[in-house]
């Protein structure tokens, strides 16, 4: 873990996961691009932050990200009561000066850049391409697909995303909010040298009703 003189900060971001709560950090927790998912208490021995969220009754699945936690809740739990006590257990792992997770190991392949606290992978065209692809494959499309939508990419070019939006998210009037706050979030998880993310849909051309030409 990082020193940081800035208190601990929580912002809530989407999940396509059913049960799920996605908190982001403004702390590392590792390295920007590496992941951990632990589906039981027995499983979490590198991990001090992990073994004490897993100690919230209710808690069945968490994930630790480069600056972020998902918690995974189990059908009847109350959210409320485990949303209250999260950001305390994170607060006191940090605050115990034990790292989140012991052992870490980098990507293979991967080249990393320090730039002060930020970490930078590079990665050819090719890799980032399929890296956005399964991303969406696996977890934006099925998630939009509820409301009749899909994304489908189109390009990564100097870093940034072209993506093109069809079916209900054409012409929809949240379509920006659910690429900015939700989509755009997520692929700098797991695209994190991604510039920027570009929509090149013609909305103005879709059919869906809640699309308003002076948005």
């Amino acid at each position: 873990m990082e020193n940081n003189p800035q208190p601990l900060a929580f912002t809530h971001v989407w999940s396509a996961a059913p049960n799920a709560v996605k908190l982001r950090i403004n702390r590392n927790l590792m390295r920007l691009g590496d992941t951990r998912r632990y589906d039981s208490p027995a499983a979490t021995g590198d991990s001090p932050l992990a073994r004490a969220l897993f100690a919230i009754k209710g808690v069945i699945t968490v994930e630790l990200e480069g600056a972020a936690v998902t918690v995974v809740m189990d059908d009847n739990s109350d959210w409320d009561a485990i949303m209250e006590r999260v950001p305390g257990v994170i607060t006191e792992q940090f605050e115990s000066g034990e790292p989140a997770v012991k052992t870490e190991t980098p990507s293979a392949g991967a080249k990393r850049h320090k730039f002060g606290f930020k970490q930078v992978e590079t990665r050819s065209r090719d890799e980032q391409m399929e890296i956005v692809k399964n991303l969406l494959d696996q977890e934006i499309n099925p998630a939009v697909a509820a409301h009749g939508g899909f994304f489908t990419l189109l390009d990564v070019k100097d870093n940034n995303v072209y993506v093109q939006l069809g079916g209900g998210c054409q012409g929809c009037g949240m379509a920006d909010v659910t690429l900015k706050q939700g989509v755009e979030q997520r692929m700098r998880e797991v695209l994190p040298e991604m510039a920027s993310l570009i929509d090149t849909t013609d909305h103005a051309a879709g059919s869906n009703p809640y699309y308003s030409p002076g948005k």
